[in-house]
């Protein structure tokens, strides 16, 4: 460069045309280095690895693979989706098969006419009956909520990560067919009108 000076070209347009091929090049690389720095925590902390059920991005899928700069998921409808690691290291990671164990939520609903601790001991029955339920820690069966139309249980036994849905849709089943056989109702959301006459002078 200083010799070009002093052969007296005019290098300012090279200069310039440097520096607008620096910055494109910086700004073409700056979404793969930023992919590349989130990927490198990525496998240095080890979040999730291949095999696990993660929820990353907004998305939920299976890991099939992983890369300095993304990360493939197998969704459950068998769609394949490759994610930027600057999108997964940036956002909430969670890892749904991460551990053995897992907590299986639902919520059961009886009608206000029912017997309270009939249906407790009904739905503790089934939990005890089931032979994918962990017996330690003990399954959670408490009244949650008092709703509109039912009084809501909150019912929370401890499975192995991979029986989760059984668990799930078997409890579920069984609490229906139960509830049938007990006489204990299911209340559907309703809504009650009251009608009210006023009388005008003629």
């Amino acid at each position: 460069m200083i010799a070009l000076t002093m052969l007296e070209i005019n290098v300012a347009p090279l200069v310039a045309a440097l520096g607008a091929a620096g910055f494109i090049i910086g700004f073409a690389l700056q979404g793969t280095l930023s992919n590349f720095a989130s990927g490198l925590m990525i496998l240095i902390y080890r979040p999730y690895d291949i095999g696990n059920v993660v929820n990353v991005a907004s998305m939920t899928g299976t890991v099939t693979s992983m890369t300095l700069v993304s990360t493939t998921l197998k969704l459950p409808d068998n769609q394949t989706v490759v994610i930027p690691n600057n999108s997964i290291w940036g956002s909430t990671i969670t890892n749904i098969t991460g551990s053995e164990t897992r907590r299986v939520d639902m919520v059961f609903g009886i009608g206000y006419d029912d017997d309270i601790a009939k249906a407790e001991t009904v739905l503790l029955d089934i939990l005890q009956q089931h032979p994918l339920v962990h017996k330690e820690p003990e399954p959670v069966i408490k009244v949650h909520e008092l709703a509109d139309s039912s009084v809501n249980f909150i019912v929370r036994p401890w499975a192995n990560t991979s029986d989760y849905f059984a668990v799930y849709w078997d409890v579920t089943r069984a609490v229906k067919d139960r509830f049938d056989a007990e006489n204990i109702s299911i209340p559907y959301p309703q809504q009650d009108v009251h009608m009210h006459t006023v009388e005008t002078s003629a």
